[in-house]
């Protein structure tokens, strides 16, 4: 059965979710909007996987780029039951002498699963625009 209207709308809260928490540098709950065994690729040199890694990468993200900010659209999620795969076009902006410049763009691939705490990501592909 096809993913019904309440699980998308619960999915682009996540996406949402994700980059206010990445922005804030708020690590328990970037790695709470993944399964525990989640992994995370293409943001940095190498893949980041499980909890205390993607939490340690969401604090270092603020903190080496301050006031950067993560926007999401096109939003597209397609599943049935409990496994979903989503995929969403990314732009990041930061601060540039009181103005916002574009620091990066791409896309991100995603693999989602319900899980008894709702849906999470169980993997991320961000691919930069060339």
């Amino acid at each position: 059965m096809a993913l019904d209207p309440t699980d998308l709308v619960v999915i682009h809260q996540l996406y949402a979710a994700y980059c206010h928490a990445i922005d804030a540098g708020d690590g328990p709950t970037v790695a709470a909007c993944f399964t525990p065994d989640g992994t995370m690729a293409g943001g940095s040199p190498e893949p980041v996987t499980g909890a205390e890694a993607l939490a340690a990468f969401a604090v270092s993200v603020p903190q080496g780029v301050p006031g950067i900010r993560h926007f999401l659209g096109n939003v597209l999620v397609e599943g049935q039951g409990d496994e979903a795969k989503g995929a969403a076009y990314l732009i990041v902006l930061y601060p540039n002498n009181g103005q916002s410049s574009i620091l990066i763009s791409g896309r991100y691939q995603d693999r989602l699963r319900r899980t008894p705490d709702g849906w999470r990501f169980v993997s991320r592909e961000f691919t930069i625009d060339t």
